[in-house]
């Protein structure tokens, strides 16, 4: 899982897997770091028999077993389930369990959409953006769609379409905005749909989308000034003088290094956020 875990408990002979992640688990402490880490991803799914039954018979853990199983036949909340489980673990802190179970416990209280939302989100947060396109792609092509909000639709389309512009897919981010700004109506869509033209260098379609939504002329000027700030700024400018060193430079050698640094950083960088190995 990335880190040493002390386990204090029984580690068990045969592992419990949790498919959605493709994960063996071995000890209730490894259940806790996992739940702790993946507390927007989890569901109900976790809340099973299966799991209750392999706590008693590979960890021993009899009593937690038969509580856990109580807990399923009376329809327990998941909260309320997994706050069992890490309070017998004692891996977590007090204020960690409370700050897991508060999550877990305000999931329950929204629509399907909306959890799935919350963890796309939550990949996004995290720099994994290739992932969080996947998870929105999923609910927008969904049967949930029909039910929801024309706002929260709106939303999802908007953080596709942030998640595309982070890997320069600018294209397929300003289709997202579009859809973002159709559905939501907010300012906040429909300025990064202007903004993701200008980094197309597309005056043609900004020009298009300023006519077919009839944005006022004072967005559509700040717009272009937030713009021209940001490509006039130092960290740009530095880059553009170093450039212009570099062609006038008499060594080439020396040119092939540095742009081959520069180069290096970016597809890390890149590839990192693509989650290519």
């Amino acid at each position: 899982m990335g880190e040493m875990i002390l386990c204090r408990r029984p580690i068990a002979a045969t592992p419990f897997y949790i498919e959605e992640t493709s994960l063996n688990i071995y000890s209730l402490e490894e259940l806790s770091y996992y739940i702790a880490e993946n507390v927007y991803l989890l569901d109900g799914s976790l809340m099973t028999s299966e799991l209750c039954n392999w706590i008693g018979r590979e960890l021993s853990l009899k009593d937690l077993e038969r509580e856990l199983l109580d807990m399923l036949s009376e329809n327990a909340p998941l909260h309320v389930f997994i706050e069992k489980l890490l309070r017998e673990t004692g891996y977590l802190t007090g204020q960690e369990i409370k700050n897991v179970t508060e999550i877990i416990s305000s999931f329950e209280n929204k629509s399907e959409m909306e959890r799935g939302k919350i963890r796309s989100d939550r990949l996004f947060e995290k720099g994994k953006y290739i992932e969080a396109i996947y998870e929105y792609e999923a609910l927008l092509s969904s049967d949930q769609v029909e039910n929801a909000g024309e706002g929260l639709l709106g939303d999802i389309y908007h953080n596709l379409g942030a998640s595309y512009g982070r890997l320069f897919f600018f294209s397929q981010s300003a289709q997202a905005f579009e859809k973002a700004y159709q559905h939501n109506r907010k300012e906040v869509s429909l300025r990064a749909l202007l903004y993701t033209f200008k980094c197309m260098r597309d005056g043609d379609g900004f020009s298009a989308m300023v006519k077919k939504y009839h944005v006022p002329r004072e967005i559509e000027q700040d717009v272009l000034s937030q713009i021209e700030g940001i490509t006039s700024g130092e960290n740009v400018t530095e880059f553009g003088r170093k450039v212009s060193a570099m062609e006038r430079s008499g060594n080439p050698e020396d040119n092939m290094e540095i742009t081959q640094a520069i180069l290096e950083d970016w597809k890390r960088d890149y590839c990192a956020y693509c989650g290519i190995n």
